[in-house]
Formats: C-alpha cells, sequence, structure tokens
C-alpha cells in the first residue's frame, strides 16, 4: 500500500470518518491486488509459452525421431525383400545347377559306355587284317 501522511490519514477521518477511511484502506488493497493479479497473469502467461516452445521443441523432436524410425523400418523392409529376391535367385541358380550336373552325369555316362564299346572293340579288335591272320582268321 501507498504510504499515507499521518495528517491526510486526520482529515479523511474528520471529513469522512472511520468508514471513509476503512473505505480508503479498501480501495489501496485493490489495487495492491489488482497489481498482483496482472503479475500473477503475466507469469503464468509466460510459463504457458515457455511450456508452449518447449511442448513444440519436444513434439517436433519426437517427428523426427519417428520420420528416422519410418525411414530405418523401410530401409529394413527393403532389405528383407532384397534378401526374398536373393533366395528366389538361388533357387533358380540351384535347380539349373542340378540340372546342369544331371546332363553333366549323363554325359559321363555316355562316355564311359562309349569307352568300355571301344574298350571291347580293341580286345575284340577283327576289323584289322593283319589281327584277323594273327588271330587264325582269313
Amino acid at each position: 500500500m501507498e504510504s499515507l501522511s499521518l495528517p491526510f490519514v486526520q482529515i479523511v477521518i474528520q471529513l469522512l470518518g472511520l468508514p471513509g477511511l476503512i473505505f480508503i484502506i479498501w480501495h489501496f488493497d485493490n489495487k495492491r491486488l489488482d497489481k498482483q493479479r496482472e503479475q500473477y497473469a503475466d507469469e503464468q502467461r509466460l510459463l504457458r509459452e515457455s511450456y508452449e516452445k518447449e511442448h513444440r521443441q519436444d513434439r517436433d523432436q519426437t517427428n523426427l525421431m519417428m520420420s528416422r524410425y519410418r525411414e530405418d523400418i523401410a530401409s529394413i523392409k527393403s532389405l528383407y525383400n532384397n534378401n526374398v529376391h536373393l533366395i528366389g535367385d538361388y533357387d533358380k541358380a540351384v535347380d539349373r545347377l542340378e540340372k546342369l550336373t544331371s546332363e553333366v552325369m549323363s554325359v559321363v555316362a555316355l562316355n564311359a559306355q562309349t569307352n568300355s564299346h571301344l574298350a571291347d572293340a580293341i580286345k575284340n579288335n577283327t576289323f584289322c587284317p593283319q589281327v584277323r591272320t594273327l588271330m587264325g582268321g582269313k
């Protein structure tokens, strides 16, 4: 409360009486309360702005983190898709290798059979005239 001089208080009491003095004290007390309310409202506004700023920063940081997380998940998903593609290609390559192996085995078997026929033909060579005369033929 603003300071009141003693002579002023005496004049107010003489003119307005005790109710006038109470009214003046009440009036100055209301001014003090109004200032306190304004200060409280200013403090609350500053706190609210501070909270909103921090909340906005947290929200932006969370959004950034979530977007990075989405990118990471998307890259992991593409890795899995690539692995599936590689497995499919590997299966195709194994199938081709099995087919090639069976063809090589048939060629080897045919060569072995041909070599055994050739060995038999060499042992029983009756086509050459000199061999036929040695064996007692014509």
